[in-house]
């Protein structure tokens, strides 16, 4: 017989055992699922795959922005560069388009999980799950990568020769509302963004304001000629360069002194005191209401971030000598491809369109043929009254203050601008601050090609006429002397 020991001892035995099978069954029931994971784990390695990021392409399908390597690359260097943009190291859009269209450009991140022996050694497997990663959209622009090195080019020599602030050079077909080109001063690479402050990131083109000076007054004109208050013969009193209004005087540019001259050389001429006079005679309400309806005041809804909306104060507080302000330029600001879109409007036969900056959006390897055709916002002025204003603007580079604009052979219509910056922190304005301006389009008979310049605080000379006219020409020679030239699509009948 067992003694008493051996018994104890394999009962203790006994319950040792059962403790241990209940454990492990306890541990397969209820814990299998979680120690299997774990230990596939260990022979498991999952890796994400980064999206290949979207290129950016001109309207020609012409890379401008494009991924090489996990990193992004700007073949273009400085050309758009303010436009483009540029991507953090995290390979995020941080500016311009890049940052407007980071979500599409940037596509959906992947993975792979791999086989890892004891050694750690990793090899592919077919068992194991995996996520194919999908390449961002590409983006089309409207941009055409020449125009937009021809505009970036010679804003670069005017902003440098005058020791410019700021500039900026938009071009548009002003039948469409596309935007062919938009270039600002100082000139940025986003291949290098570290080198640049955040002056040269600012795309000027849509995020700066500024008084429009006398190229406002063409809007004033073409208001006074739709409403009938005034004709393009009508006599207007340049009162020898001094007009008193509400106790305060305006006079003329260099010094001119105009007397009786028509509606159309008071425009060609760029006279304060005639177009002050027209302002008034068209009142208060219809200046306002007809600048709000050619887009001042307000975003033209570009697709890019950081736009102004300009500043047009409601005309219940202006004083009769703001009133008289605004009619040649001063006392509101504007951006300018606010301007660009209004003189579009003129150019047009009369409608304001939405500018349009993007073809369109597609997979990666798939080809956009995205015709744009116009976004018309709405009808600001006639047929009629668009014919008159070109013929005027036409006067302005024939013989007016835009000589400078005259290309050879071609019919160019267009005005200048001179504009005195406010005092910062002052009343009134700087008395050697200036912002010089042009607006031009050709051929003036089938507007196809519209340009703006704006040249802020050039040294020196600072007239329209002189600093940004000179720049407008040199932009719209260069584009008519390319091999293309003038494409047939924007020589095309309106």
């Amino acid at each position: 017989m067992m003694s008493q020991r051996t018994k104890t001892l394999a009962v203790f035995c006994f319950f040792i055992w059962a403790l241990m099978a209940g454990r492990l069954a306890w541990l397969q029931a209820f814990k299998g699922g979680h120690y299997r994971n774990l230990a596939q784990r260990q022979h498991q390695l999952r890796i994400g795959i980064l999206p290949e990021r979207g290129q950016i392409v001109d309207r020609q399908g012409r890379p401008l922005a494009l991924s090489i390597d996990d990193r992004r690359s700007y073949p273009y260097g400085t050309v758009g560069g303010q436009l483009l943009g540029f991507v953090g190291r995290d390979g995020r859009g941080l500016e311009g388009l890049e940052l407007y269209y980071d979500q599409e450009l940037s596509g959906e991140a992947g993975w792979d999980t791999r086989q890892c022996d004891a050694r750690g050694r990793v090899r592919p497997s077919l068992e194991y799950a995996s996520k194919t990663a999908r390449s961002g959209n590409s983006l089309q622009l409207t941009i055409d990568a020449e125009y937009q090195a021809i505009a970036d080019e010679e804003l670069k020599k005017a902003g440098d020769k005058f020791k410019a602030a700021w500039g900026t050079v938009v071009i548009a077909d002003p039948s469409t509302g596309e935007i062919l080109g938009m270039a600002s001063y100082p000139e940025f690479d986003p291949n290098h963004p570290e080198q640049f402050d955040r002056q040269a990131m600012t795309f000027g083109a849509v995020a700066a304001q500024f008084e429009p000076g006398s190229t406002f007054k063409a809007v004033i004109i073409a208001l006074g000629l739709e409403s009938k208050i005034i004709d393009t013969a009508d006599i207007y009193d340049g009162e020898q360069g001094n007009f008193a209004v509400g106790g305060h005087r305006i006079g003329e540019a260099e010094g001119h002194k105009y007397g009786p001259i028509t509606v159309s050389k008071a425009l060609a001429f760029s006279s304060n005191i005639c177009l002050a006079k027209i302002g008034l005679k068209l009142g208060k309400d219809k200046l306002y209401q007809g600048a709000r309806a050619f887009g001042f005041g307000s975003r033209t809804g570009v697709e890019c971030p950081g736009e102004a909306p300009g500043l047009l104060e409601k005309p219940d507080g202006w004083p009769v000598i703001k009133h008289a302000n605004i009619s040649f330029g001063q006392g509101l600001s504007v951006s300018a491809l606010q301007l660009v879109m209004a003189y579009g409007a003129i150019a047009n036969g009369g409608y304001l369109l939405r500018p349009q900056l993007i073809k369109g959006l597609a997979p990666a390897g798939q080809a956009i043929d995205q015709a744009c055709r116009p976004d018309t916002l709405r009808r600001v002025i006639s047929d009629q009254t668009s014919a008159q204003m070109i013929n005027m603007l036409e006067l302005c580079v024939s013989e007016g203050t835009g000589k400078a604009a005259q290309i050879e052979g071609w019919r160019v219509a267009g005005k200048t601008g001179t504009a005195q910056k406010k005092e910062q922190g002052k009343k009134g304005y700087a008395s050697d601050k200036y912002v010089a301006s042009f607006i031009g389009f050709v051929p003036a008979e089938a507007p196809r090609l519209l340009v703006a310049v704006i040249i802020d605080e050039p040294q020196g000379r600072f007239f329209g006429g002189e600093v940004a006219a000179p720049v407008c020409r040199n932009v719209m020679q260069r584009i008519i002397s390319l091999p293309r030239g003038l494409r047939q699509d924007l020589l095309a009948a309106r």
